[in-house]
């Protein structure tokens, strides 16, 4: 199959919104590093915030949050670290799965915020929700639909 010969050569050069949300994508893990640390420095911090809000002669048993918080920062690594080479070689689905994951940390974090954590864990969840809103800018600005649009051309060029 012959494509038609474009006027117009789409551009493949990662623009600047594709190279900060890959900065702000390594903020935010910087960031659940850092609450997972958190999480184990200020475990006693936490349970106390988590059992002002629960009655003592519940039939509740405390949560353990250090292992899910080590747990989740793995995953999230991981993930991150999988779909962000694909999102700098243009692939949109790539593009779409980052967004997906940054707006469910986004929603993670403010249903955490309800819960009245200690101060450090609020400061590093507001921080986290405006570098949130950052990627998701980035992710969806003109120049980085234009950046997937170039990219798929070009690979659909070389074919």
């Amino acid at each position: 199959m012959t494509t038609q010969p474009t006027t117009a050569r789409p551009t493949t050069e990662r623009p600047a919104s594709v190279r900060r949300a890959v900065r702000l994508l390594a903020v935010l893990v910087a960031l659940a590093a850092l609450t997972a640390v958190l999480t184990v420095l200020l475990r006693d911090d936490l349970l106390d915030s988590w059992s002002a809000g629960h009655p003592v002669d519940a039939d509740i048993q405390q949560p353990a949050f250090v292992p899910v918080a080590i747990v989740l920062l793995i995953t999230f690594v991981g993930l991150v670290g999988t779909l962000v080479p694909f999102l700098v070689g243009g692939a949109n689905w790539a593009r779409h799965a980052l967004a997906a994951v940054v707006l469910m940390a986004a929603i993670a974090t403010l249903a955490g915020l309800r819960t009245e954590p200690p101060a450090p864990f609020v400061v590093a969840a507001l921080v986290s929700l405006v570098v949130d809103a950052g990627i998701l800018a980035s992710l969806w600005s003109p120049a980085t639909s234009a950046f997937m649009r170039g990219a798929q051309a070009f690979v659909r060029d070389r074919d």
